[in-house]
This record gives structure tokens, sequence and C-alpha cells, in this order.
């Protein structure tokens, strides 16, 4: 079979996104056997670039087709379709948005990270929901669709994306960069903590800052620990939502004890996992939890909301707070920074939980869905 993934993020898009991309298509590349022919679809703008990946690597580069990205959207449902026909292609592998029956002539895999703009459109700009607007009926017409948690296959099957025996779970794992701080060496270590300034035990959150991250209620429980020694680290790109975190910090009386680093690369999120004293992530909604997972793999104890995608992905080795009060996320981290051996419980059983989610599993996964899709009767395209 002739197999498709839209893969645009490999080179440009979200960290995290670009994580997730790279570690399942070096997983597929592996895990896919001779009766199967990989392609992928990239940014044509990284057109010349070396691939980020040892995955993409192997996959020759005549089957490596880079396409216009302007819009995502635009591309999955106008460019990408039309040039996997000309390649005939059997089924393709798209990003949240798959073109509709009537305009490919393949399979249709639609691989949809979440829907909480449906559920909590108040944490999105308009923007942001104009662009999404067209996802469900899309996704509705797609031979298959993907998703990468229990809780957020409920949530598409309940708006209505897909019945439930066409949604398959093919769930996120974890960077191999991601890795305990023994596993480091104490000149990497050193590196980031000079450049950073840190000396010191740390709160860790990383991840975008906006408003469904809801990073300011953490400032504000800065507030309110007994643990004075701690000060929080906030590394990731802010978009513009949410509530100023300085400002949040100076009313607070912890502009002291935040460090606001911005985006930082993974050799640097390496270090700051594993060397966090807590990792806390207070979001408002998650469709899986990347960054909590990670940041058990790297042994930091891990803190998370109490929504269902944190809980189900953390699998009881994190302490669920809720993510609006401000108290109960400082007593969490208290009860954490002031018990060792309470965090060194934490932490093994967050290296045990980040141990059982695999890229080749989620590849295997991806696959068997892929060769489902193919064999389901579809509504076809006119063939030309």
């Amino acid at each position: 079979m002739r197999i498709g993934v839209e893969a645009k993020w490999l080179h440009r898009g979200p960290p995290s996104g670009r994580r997730v991309v790279r570690n399942l298509v070096t997983a597929l590349t592996a895990v896919t056997g001779p009766e199967d022919e990989l392609h992928l679809f990239l940014d044509g703008r990284s057109r010349g670039e070396r691939a980020p990946s040892a995955g993409a690597e192997l996959v020759p580069p005549e089957r490596r087709h880079y396409v216009w990205a302007g819009n995502n959207g635009v591309s999955n449902v106008c460019v990408v379709p039309w040039a996997a026909d000309a390649l005939r292609l059997d089924a393709v592998v798209y990003q949240n948005f798959v073109p509709p029956a009537r305009a490919a002539r393949h399979a249709r895999v639609a691989f949809v990270h979440d829907a909480i703009f449906e559920t909590r459109p108040d944490l999105f700009t308009w923007s942001e929901r104009l662009y999404f607007a067209p996802l469900r009926r899309l996704t509705a017409g797609a031979d298959r669709v993907c998703t990468v948690s229990a809780s957020e296959r409920a949530r598409l099957v309940t708006l209505g994306y897909a019945t439930p025996e066409r949604v398959d779970v093919v769930p996120n794992a974890v960077d191999a960069a991601f890795v305990p701080r023994e596993r480091l060496s104490p000149a990497a270590i050193a590196r980031v903590w000079l450049a950073l300034g840190l000396h010191e035990r740390f709160v860790l959150y990383a991840g975008r800052v906006s408003a469904r991250k809801n990073v300011a209620s953490l400032v504000r429980g800065m507030a309110r620990l007994r643990a004075r020694d701690l000060r929080l680290v906030v590394a990731g790109a802010s978009d513009g939502t949410g509530e100023d975190l300085a400002d949040a910090a100076a009313r607070a009386g912890v502009a002291d004890r935040v460090s606001l680093v911005g985006a930082v690369d993974d050799e640097t999120l390496r270090v700051l996992y594993a060397t966090a004293t807590v990792f806390c992530c207070p979001s408002l909604d998650e469709g899986f939890g990347l960054t909590p997972l990670e940041a058990m793999a790297a042994g930091a104890p891990v803190i998370v909301s109490n929504v269902p995608a944190l809980a189900e992905t953390c699998g009881g080795a994190a302490t669920l707070v809720n993510p609006t009060d401000d108290a109960a996320i400082a007593a969490a981290i208290d009860a954490i920074a002031l018990d060792e051996r309470r965090a060194a419980a934490m932490r093994d059983a967050g290296l045990a939980r980040a141990a059982a989610f695999t890229w080749e599993r989620s590849a295997r996964q991806l696959l068997d869905s892929v060769h489902a899709a193919a064999a389901a009767p579809r509504a076809r395209g006119p063939v030309a």
C-alpha cells in the first residue's frame, strides 16, 4: 500500500508539534513493512533543508513531496489531495483537516489532536475559532479518524465528528532526549543554569503561554507557598491571550521569584525537565498532555489539572488539582517540595508511567487505522 503522511510540522510548527511529527515519522519508517510504501508531504518552505529526523532521512527523496503550506487547512483540502492522487497513493493521514470525498480518490484519515475550541470557545480568539470552524464537517466525512486519548475520542464522538467505531486512539509518547538528571552531563546542566540564572530549587511550567494554559493561576499560587525557596520558571512563548504573567507576578508580590524565559530549544528543555523540583501544568483543558509526560520521563514529580485527558495520560502518577484554585496548586507543590519521600515516590511512578507510552506502538496503531480506512467502503471522487 502506498501511504502518505501530511508532516508539514516536521520542519515548521509549534515545538511540541515538531517533536510529535518527528518521532511519529521515525517510528513509522521502523514499523512499515515491505508491503507499505511511505510518502511524506512537507512544507514547501523547507525544501533544501536537512530533515530534522533520522526517520525522515530513511524516506527516499523521491518520496518526500514539498507542498504549499501557507494555510494548513487550505493546503490539506486543496493541495495535498491533488498531489496524493497524482502519485496514486492509496491512503493519506492528514493533520486535522481532510479533503471531502469528492476531492480525493484515496482513503482519508483525519488525525485530530483535539476539539477544545468547540467546548471551550472562550479560550480561543475569534481568528482561531474561524480557522477551526470547518473541522467538524470535514472530519465527519473522513474514512477514519485518529486522536490522542480516549478522553478526546469521547469528545469527538459527542460532538458528532465521527461514530465511535470510526475513531482510533493513537497516543503521543516521549522524545528520547528527555531523560532523568543522572543521565545528563554536569556541564550541560551548568550551561543551562548559568544562562537562565538558576541556582536553586524551582517549579517548572513548559509549553505555550495562553489563556487555556492558565499559567497565571500557578504564578498566583507561588505567593501561597510555604516552601519560600522555590522560584517559578516559565518556559514557553506567549500567544497574547490570557493574563500578562509579569503583571500577575507583580500583583502577587512574587516578581522576584518568577522567571519568564520564553521559548527554549530542546537541549535547554531537557535540562529544565530533569532538574525541576516540581513540574506543574494548570491547563484548563487538554487533548492529551504531552509536556507532563515528558517531565515524568525526565524524573520530575508532576502536578496537573484535574481535567479528563490529563488524568488519563498521567494515570495516577501525578497529583491532580483544581486549576482555578490557587491555594490548591500551592498546597500540591508544598506537599512535594517539603517531603523528599513523597517526591521520590512520585518520580518513580512518573518514570514508569512515561515508559508505558512508546512511539513504536503508536505508529503501529496509526498503520492499523490507515489499513482499516483503505479497506472500508467509501465515497470516491471521479477517476481521472
